[in-house]
């Protein structure tokens, strides 16, 4: 045996005995400090995720229209967007469209009273003189006599209805001193709804230069039949006016198809042109059809233009379909790494009209915060239908609950 000043003679030396002790202090702090990450961390939030794709088409082909040559058609869902145009989309006479922008103006100038019809208009000799003059001429007016009141309400009736164009220029006057005048508010309202191809001359349409296209009246339709005042005008079939009596509406195609407006009209230059709305209902829910025909210069052009439009009504409501969710569809999932995927559906039900391959949008859009776990039954965030201008929406929650991360899946994932 060797003594201890031999050993260190050598090289040899003892093991130190705190050497143990500090690993295992090392491993005690390293296991505690894991252990409070793991039980105090927060574990990654649940996802939600469509179970389909987020943009999609309606099934079938995009719609088509098939107008006669030289014709301008276009029609649009409204408050959607436009399906289809067809037709060189050039500037053309508008005729009698024109009263359409003649009402807009008034009833931006001049708004109703709550159920009221708006103030007296005081007929100018003047102004019988020309009803005379344009009578002789085949002009298309309404009788007249100096100094009869028509309320705003008649007045704008006369002009729609039975598409006077002496109630035009009366109701020019009225609101703007002058029909020059007049007209230059025509033309700037114009150039504020973005309607790039279209230019007045007078209030009536009777000069040829006043001058649109199909896809400007469209947009022009939708704005008009958002009033409520003028969409309850153009529906009327007659209306009775002070001196003229019972008028008849000069659109034939009312009450057909579903049409409910708004505007006809014909001048040599321009052929027969009518914008139309009608209204319909798809798979429960109900849609409105907006339509133009201009430049019609068949046989017939204003009946042709009439029996045009009739033709693309049937033809688009064959095209219209619906994105639909009943209550309880599943349309997404709720994932997070700890727990097997949870289904998510919808709290009540939703449905948007649409046509065929139109493009359609799906949007989810999540609670602010989802905790780790979730019980079912749980709001969770809103599913958006989205389709042109339109949008859709509706709640959704858990159809089963979401287990929170287990004790071992923490101590795994600190």
């Amino acid at each position: 045996m060797f003594s201890e000043p031999a050993h260190r003679a050598l090289g040899y030396r003892a093991p130190r005995r705190w050497v143990p002790a500090i690993a295992g202090g090392a491993v005690f702090v390293l296991v505690v400090v894991w252990f409070s990450l793991a039980m105090t961390s927060s574990p990654p939030a649940p996802l939600l995720s469509l179970v389909r794709s987020p943009r999609r088409k309606g099934a079938g082909d995009a719609a088509v229209l098939s107008p006669s040559p030289g014709v301008q058609e276009a029609v649009a869902l409204r408050g959607i967007g436009t399906i289809a145009a067809s037709g060189s989309q050039t500037p053309t006479p508008i005729a009698s469209l024109t009263k359409v922008m003649t009402a807009l103006v008034i009833l931006r100038d001049h708004p109703f009273p709550r159920y009221g019809h708006g103030p007296e208009i005081t007929v100018t000799p003047a102004e019988v003189a020309t009803y005379q003059q344009e009578q002789a001429a085949g002009y298309s007016v309404v009788p007249v006599s100096a100094g009869e009141q028509l309320s705003e309400l008649q007045a704008l009736e006369g002009a729609l209805v039975p598409s006077g164009d002496n109630i035009a220029r009366v109701l020019a006057r009225w609101d703007a001193g002058s029909t020059q005048a007049f007209v230059a508010k025509m033309n700037a309202l114009a150039r504020r709804l973005g309607l790039s191809h279209t230019h007045y001359a007078g209030p009536s349409g009777v000069k040829p230069t006043t001058v649109s296209t199909a896809t400007d009246q469209l947009h022009l339709a939708e704005v008009a039949m958002a009033n409520p005042i003028f969409r309850s005008i153009v529906s009327l079939p007659q209306v009775t006016l002070p001196v003229a009596g019972v008028q008849y509406n000069v659109n034939a195609d009312l009450g057909a198809d579903g049409i409910d407006g708004i505007k006809t009209g014909w001048v040599p230059q321009g052929g027969g042109c009518f914008v139309f709305a009608a209204k319909t209902v798809v798979g429960g829910t109900s849609a409105s059809i907006i339509g133009a025909v201009l430049d019609d210069q068949g046989p017939s052009p204003l009946p042709d233009a009439l029996a045009a439009a009739k033709r693309v009504v049937v033809a688009t409501e064959r095209d219209l379909t619906t994105v639909r969710f009943k209550t309880g569809a599943t349309v997404a999932t709720l994932r997070a790494p700890y727990s097997a995927p949870v289904d998510v559906v919808t709290t009540s039900p939703v449905s948007l009209v649409t046509w065929r391959g139109a493009p359609v949008h799906l949007r989810l859009r999540a609670s602010r915060s989802l905790a780790p776990a979730i019980r079912a039954g749980r709001d969770v965030g809103r599913l958006e239908i989205g389709a042109g201008r339109a949008e859709r929406r509706v709640r959704l929650r858990t159809a089963a609950a979401l287990s929170g991360p287990s004790f071992f899946w923490r101590l795994l994932h600190p």
